[in-house]
């Protein structure tokens, strides 16, 4: 089982606790606004977890995991001090089912909060220090979509940045067609960029496989590449 599958599973098991925690609240008449902060700080959990092994969910939450993780942060350590202090101040002496409600709590905290959080700390990390830290599944540093093209439809190439500063497609024929020349730094710094089949007529103008390459030098050293499928 992948990574992604076993982080799918832990999830999964996790949300059927916190979604049993948040019905118990809600029997106990706790609140729309107690039942509603633990229900976002559960979904925010959740985001952290599939994020950390899914490039796609890191980008979608983008810098939201800041204000989500500071939620999570509070929610989480308010409730964990008035548990403390519910269980001090009770005078009775604990019945197993309390015994068995501060074991559960403990490996909820343990098991399923503290690395979550620890995921979200490393999903802001990333913000600061881009490409810095090893997630499972890193993100391609090039990546075209789509992988299959036809006439009038538009390629979007999704890149890692810093990058090189020259753009090349290789077309089927072998010819290299250079669409951004070495040196154009500004080029270094973009995330996305569109090619419209329609309008590069003279680089898609033959059916077969095509090579997209940014380069750090002139046709020397091709630093990344993804190739598509283009068929009139």
């Amino acid at each position: 089982m992948g990574i992604w599958n076993s982080t799918l599973v832990y999830v999964g098991a996790r949300t059927l606790l916190a979604g049993a925690m948040i019905a118990l609240l809600l029997r106990r008449r706790v609140g729309a606004f107690y039942a509603g902060g633990q229900l976002v700080s559960d979904l925010s959990c959740a985001a952290f977890l599939l994020a950390y092994v899914n490039p796609a969910i890191r980008a979608d939450i983008g810098v939201l995991v800041i204000p989500l993780v500071l939620f999570v942060l509070y929610w989480e350590t308010m409730r964990f001090f008035e548990n403390r202090q519910a269980a001090a101040m009770r005078e009775d002496e604990d019945s197993w089912i309390d015994t068995s409600l501060r074991v559960y709590g403990m490996v909820w905290t343990w098991g399923f909060v503290l690395p979550a959080i620890l995921s979200g700390a490393f999903l802001m990390f990333d913000l600061m220090a881009p490409n810095e830290w090893p997630f499972p599944n890193p993100k391609a540093p090039l990546a075209c979509t789509p992988p299959q093209l036809r006439f009038g439809d538009v390629l979007t190439l999704d890149m890692s940045v810093p990058h090189g500063t020259q753009l090349v497609v290789f077309t089927p024929g072998g010819r290299a067609v250079v669409l951004i020349p070495y040196g154009v730094r500004p080029f270094a710094n973009v995330t996305h960029l569109t090619l419209a089949t329609d309008t590069l007529r003279h680089v898609f103008a033959d059916s077969g496989v095509y090579a997209v390459t940014v380069s750090t030098e002139g046709e020397l050293s091709a630093s990344q590449m993804c190739r598509v499928r283009y068929g009139t």
